[in-house]
Formats: C-alpha cells, sequence, structure tokens
C-alpha cells in the first residue's frame, strides 16, 4: 500500500494564466518569503541596536501579469515611536534582506512605511 503524502502547502496557477486563482501562488508565497526575511532582519537590528521592534508587521504581496511576476508590494507597520535614525536603521535592515537581494532587480518592489506616532 503507497502512503499518501501530506501537502506541505498548496498553490495555483494565478487566474490571468489560466489558473483557478483559488490558492497562493507561487509569486504570492514569494512575497510572503521575502515578507518574512526582512521581518526577521527588522528583528535582528532591533535587538542589536536596543529598538522595541515588538509587534511589528508585514502585509506583502505580488503583482503577477502573462509575463510572471512583476512587482512585490511590502506595508510595513512600526507601532512603537522611532525618531529618524532608529527609522534609518530599520528601513537599511528591510532593504538589505538576503532573500530580497537574491531578487531580480528588474522585478520593483514597493515598501510602504506605517510609523507609530
Amino acid at each position: 500500500m503507497k502512503r499518501k503524502e501530506a501537502c506541505i502547502f498548496c498553490t495555483d496557477v494565478p487566474a490571468v494564466l489560466g489558473g483557478r486563482g483559488e490558492k497562493a501562488t507561487p509569486g504570492e508565497m514569494l512575497a510572503a518569503t521575502v515578507a518574512s526575511c526582512m521581518l526577521s532582519m527588522l528583528a535582528f537590528t532591533g535587538k542589536r541596536r536596543g529598538l522595541d521592534t515588538r509587534g511589528l508587521s508585514i502585509c506583502a504581496r505580488c503583482s503577477e501579469g502573462a509575463q510572471g511576476i512583476e512587482s512585490l508590494h511590502f506595508l510595513i507597520t512600526v507601532p512603537h515611536p522611532m525618531d529618524n535614525e532608529q527609522k534609518s536603521l530599520l528601513e537599511h535592515a528591510a532593504l538589505h534582506c538576503p532573500v530580497g537581494q537574491a531578487i531580480r532587480p528588474e522585478i520593483h518592489r514597493e515598501i510602504i512605511w506605517h510609523w507609530a506616532e
């Protein structure tokens, strides 16, 4: 009797490419992976510099077309007030996460920051 393999995650082809659009696309999973790396870098930088990064969050999405992934979009929410130097440190950390750096440069990345007052 064959053993059934459990599905770790399920994906779907984007609707624009003929898929059902019912599950996450590989592009959406890529955006989530980059967001995870960015969040790790933000936490690491925060710990190293004594910044409060608790509650930091990133929403990620991607834009896909007939030619594949066109752009990645991130909304980073920082729930604690930061001064300009601290903001600059976090922005640098997010931009230089290793996974994001491995993506082709022609794929546009948009990062919007929502800073606490």
